[in-house]
């Protein structure tokens, strides 16, 4: 399928930018890319602190967020932090946030 911008669209690929579109798809995964978009590193402890959430269900949505490649992670001594692994991500935000405005 050929969309009108000239992109090749297959299923596929409708598939994963669904999957990208579901991890974002909760007010704290949406928290959680606005703290860590400045490129820094965060340990989920300092995540939690600024997001004010049970350490379970901050672990499940970094999880996903992860699963779906907005974001990647790794471990230094006892601690995990995160980072964006698509920063392009935040264009898309940026977007949306627009959009929400016009609504």
């Amino acid at each position: 399928m050929e969309s009108t911008t000239g992109r090749h669209i297959n299923r596929e690929k409708l598939v994963k930018i669904s999957d990208i579109f579901h991890g974002l798809a909760y007010p704290v995964r949406l928290q959680i890319l606005e703290l860590i978009e400045d490129g820094k590193d965060y340990g989920v402890s300092e995540i939690r602190e600024n997001i004010k959430i049970e350490a379970s269900l901050l672990s499940h949505h970094l999880s996903k967020m992860k699963s779906v490649g907005i974001l990647e992670s790794y471990r230094k001594g006892r601690n995990i932090f995160y980072r964006l692994a698509l920063p392009e991500i935040t264009k898309v935000l940026d977007c949306i946030y627009e959009c929400e405005l016009k609504i």
